[in-house]
């Protein structure tokens, strides 16, 4: 499976939309649609899911000058701008459940560092920079 590096930032932002998600959230959003844009607050046209990652781009680059997570910046910007469908994928929710088998049962990626996927140890990674992120967060805001 060959996942472009922007979509990473999805699997930031799905850690922290599955942990925190407890009801359905129901968008008001569905392409093409006119919203503010979360960082400027003008008003910008999305016609495209590409439009929405471009979105996703621009949070990026702000969340980079901040100590936050990009996951957490995401979790609290999406819904503002978008459906949050437009940026989950069942990939990211597979990742994430077997981060979560691999971590509670013990059991190994692969036989040695050398024979894993750089793409699961890189998805891995996120995973678990974004559950201390959000361990951080609960710290903080009790």
């Amino acid at each position: 499976m060959r996942i472009k590096p922007k979509k990473l930032r999805g699997l930031s932002f799905a850690v922290w939309w599955l942990y925190f998600s407890q009801t359905a959230f129901i968008s008001p959003y569905s392409l093409p649609y006119i919203a503010d844009d979360p960082l400027t607050y003008k008003k910008r046209e999305y016609k495209t899911e590409e439009d929405v990652w471009s979105q996703v781009n621009d949070i990026a680059e702000v969340n980079a000058r901040t100590k936050r997570s990009i996951g957490q910046d995401l979790y609290h910007l999406v819904p503002l701008f978008t459906n949050p469908d437009y940026i989950l994928d069942n990939w990211q929710y597979d990742m994430i459940n077997e981060y979560n088998l691999c971590k509670n049962f013990n059991l190994p990626i692969a036989n040695t560092l050398y024979e894993a996927d750089f793409f699961t140890i890189q998805c891995f990674s996120i995973i678990q920079n974004e559950f201390n992120a959000i361990a951080e967060y609960n710290k903080d805001n009790g």
